[in-house]
């Protein structure tokens, strides 16, 4: 669980660089498909120990869930399946315009010990972008979300903080 908390830190923190031609190479690219995925985290800091985080792996050829509970060293998987590939889910994320997001959105309506985590990274050969969210609401991620819940049964469906989230609060 320390191995996870770290390399997701480091991945918040590195620098994310060419998101323009990232989207080219997935439109221009067909070999770069192969090498496509988002990974989408996320945990609860009241209800980590108990259940743990939960993160979404998907390709253009398969989507997994695995969970990694607090104190483990591995993660386990529980839904794994093969979807068909097609340019179609290249598409909705290209419309998504990841390249415009931040890198870091914080709600400080929620204390930093409470609320949601949200971690997603996204990579396509050697270009990558994380975007780490602390409770916060995004459309963006939220059309992500949506994307992943398609390919998932109901059972492993996430649900995300709705658009009427309040997080305009002052420090």
């Amino acid at each position: 669980m320390k191995i996870l908390a770290v390399l997701i830190f480091l991945s918040f923190y590195s620098v994310a660089f060419g998101h323009n031609q990232l989207y080219k190479n997935i439109l221009v690219n067909k070999d770069s498909i192969d090498k496509f995925s988002i990974s989408f985290s996320t945990f609860n800091h009241a209800e980590r120990i108990f259940n743990g985080t939960t993160t979404y792996i998907l390709t253009e050829s398969t989507i997994r869930v695995t969970k990694t509970y607090f104190g483990a060293t591995k993660s386990k998987t529980v839904y794994s399946k093969s979807i068909s590939k097609t340019p179609t889910l290249i598409s909705a994320l290209y419309n998504i315009s990841l390249d415009t997001l931040k890198d870091y959105y914080f709600n400080n309506c929620i204390m930093i010990t409470s609320g949601d985590e949200y971690f997603l990274d996204f990579a396509n050969g050697s270009t990558k972008k994380s975007i780490s969210l602390h409770h916060y609401y995004l459309r963006q991620l939220d059309d992500i979300i949506q994307i992943i819940n398609s390919t998932v049964p109901k059972k492993y469906q996430f649900q995300y903080l709705t658009k009427d989230t309040k997080q305009d609060c002052s420090l």
